[in-house]
């Protein structure tokens, strides 16, 4: 039996266990696609495994928890991509469990069963089930944070404001884009509540709680001059503004790609309508539309990129769940389905680009799973020189270069850890290798042979301390079709 008929709230939807069963089902078959990808990892990803191999409190680029989440992963599991990537699926079962039972707990059982196939099925959840992200975490601690905040303003509970703060504590350990939560739920608090419902003491007691965690992170970052906040605030600099319409146009279109869409054109109509409606439902309105608004004249100044906005979709799928249960609507409910029944064949379509390592039978001119081919194929090949030359270093000049091919070079036995670095002509470091691992500011020794590799044959600029520089091979492999990547790899003596 697919379907019941409740009559008290007239909507047809799948029974309780069937829901569940889809839900863990979609999530084993994305654990089952992570072991048999041949998608290798991308340059962040490899980076963050990179931070997982020295736990700390704080990096160059980001928060510390996903380190944490890698580090426990490939503790267990070894160091293989799988085993990298392996929360993400995971975690975005959890936040589908988490929405399930934020929205019943707001509007009833059915909107709970709803927002779970929702989420899980979002173009977002499909992909981001794939590739371990900053965001991963931040969705679930930010799930986490509204149910219990759902919570206190229906009991306006000390106890329970205090796991508001501890969660959205670990959202800020996740990604500093955790702070749009705390700031529109005071905007929302100012307009809607002012002392109804929550009580400025249980406001204070999620912001210090919050505080508390953070603070691991904050106190790095004053030991290492603020180094994450730093980067944070240049990502984001208006100093320098385009005022380009196209950047809102790109932006905007992705976001019909992130949450699905017809569901994102379905948010559109409702999200003004939300804000005049009960608590919960304004709520979620003020979590989710300001964000998009706030990173759409953000791409209007400068750039955004598609997932800075991701955190408005917990949101904005209570407030579609909610609208999907209370319509008489036949032409809202139809267009939901659609919406939902496409997201479905999104997600298949994503799972089998896993899997196969292929966007078949679709023919792009542009690829970008070639980002993420060869490299392990070429790492193999650069350590087998690393020890025909004795050399006793290894510079690369790209963080994309330096990132992935640290990571292959060093999963198996480590041998070449501490000895990769990169070369640069910044005098202020822009990435956690030009901080960590710049060769222009380590010891070296005269005679010293070190391993240049480079993706163009020159090698003429910027090697002032080092001679007989020479070509001893090029090596290359294939990605897609007839492609091919291929590097150079030089040999010099430090003078």
């Amino acid at each position: 039996m697919l379907s019941l008929r409740n009559k008290r709230e007239g909507f047809t939807l799948l029974n309780t266990p069937i829901v569940l069963f889809i839900l863990i089902i979609i999530t084993i078959l994305r654990i089952y696609s992570l072991y048999v990808s041949p998608i290798e990892l991308s340059v962040d990803e490899a980076q963050y495994w990179h931070w997982s191999r020295n736990l700390d409190f704080g990096y160059f680029t980001k928060p510390p928890l996903i380190a944490w989440l890698i580090g426990f992963s490939t503790f267990i599991f070894g160091n293989e991509e799988w085993a990298v990537r392996f929360f993400s699926p995971i975690i975005h079962l959890l936040i589908s469990l988490v929405l399930w039972g934020t929205a019943k707990f707001a509007f009833g059982s059915n909107s709970g069963k709803i927002a779970a196939l929702i989420w899980i099925f979002t173009p977002a959840a499909s992909l981001g089930g794939f590739i371990i992200s900053t965001d991963t975490p931040l969705l679930l601690f930010w799930s986490l944070s509204l149910l219990f905040l759902l919570i206190s303003l229906r009991q306006n509970s000390s106890f329970t404001s205090l796991f508001v703060g501890v969660f959205l504590g670990f959202a800020f350990l996740s990604k500093y884009a955790a702070l749009y939560f705390f700031v529109f739920f005071v905007i929302w608090w100012l307009i809607y509540d002012r002392n109804t419902f929550l009580s400025i003491k249980n406001i204070l007691v999620i912001f210090f709680t919050s505080f508390l965690i953070a603070s691991t992170n904050l106190y790095w970052n004053y030991l290492n001059d603020f180094a994450t906040v730093n980067h944070t605030i240049s990502n984001a600099n208006l100093s320098v503004i385009t005022l380009n319409y196209n950047n809102v146009i790109d932006f905007l279109s992705s976001q019909f790609f992130v949450f699905g869409p017809f569901l994102f054109l379905l948010y559109l109509l409702v999200i003004i309508n939300s804000f005049f409606k009960n608590r919960e439902i304004s709520l979620f309105a003020m979590i989710s539309f300001p964000i998009i608004i706030l990173i759409t004249i953000q791409s209007f100044l400068k750039i955004a990129n598609a997932n800075w906005a991701v955190t408005a979709y917990v949101g904005a799928t209570l407030v579609i769940s909610y609208y999907v249960n209370i319509t008489r609507s036949a032409t809202f409910k139809i267009f939901f389905y659609l919406g939902l029944f496409l997201n479905i064949a999104i997600s298949a379509y994503i799972l089998m680009i896993t899997i196969n390592g292929s966007f078949y039978p679709l023919d792009l001119k542009s690829n970008p799973l070639r980002k993420n081919l060869g490299f392990e194929n070429l790492a193999s090949k650069i350590h087998e020189t690393f020890r025909e030359e004795r050399v006793s270093k290894i510079i690369f000049e790209k963080r994309g270069d330096i990132s992935r091919f640290n990571y292959y070079l060093n999963r198996q036995d480590n041998d070449l850890e501490n000895k990769i670095f990169i070369k640069t002509n910044s005098l202020i470091p822009g990435n956690f290798y030009e901080s960590n691992f710049n060769f222009n500011v380590i010891n070296k020794t005269k005679g010293e042979k070190i391993l240049i590799v480079k993706n163009v044959p020159d090698v003429t600029k910027n090697y002032y301390d080092l001679n007989e520089i020479k070509l001893i091979k090029i090596i290359s492999t294939k990605t897609i079709k007839n492609l091919k990547r291929t590097y150079y790899l030089y040999v010099g003596k430090i003078r």
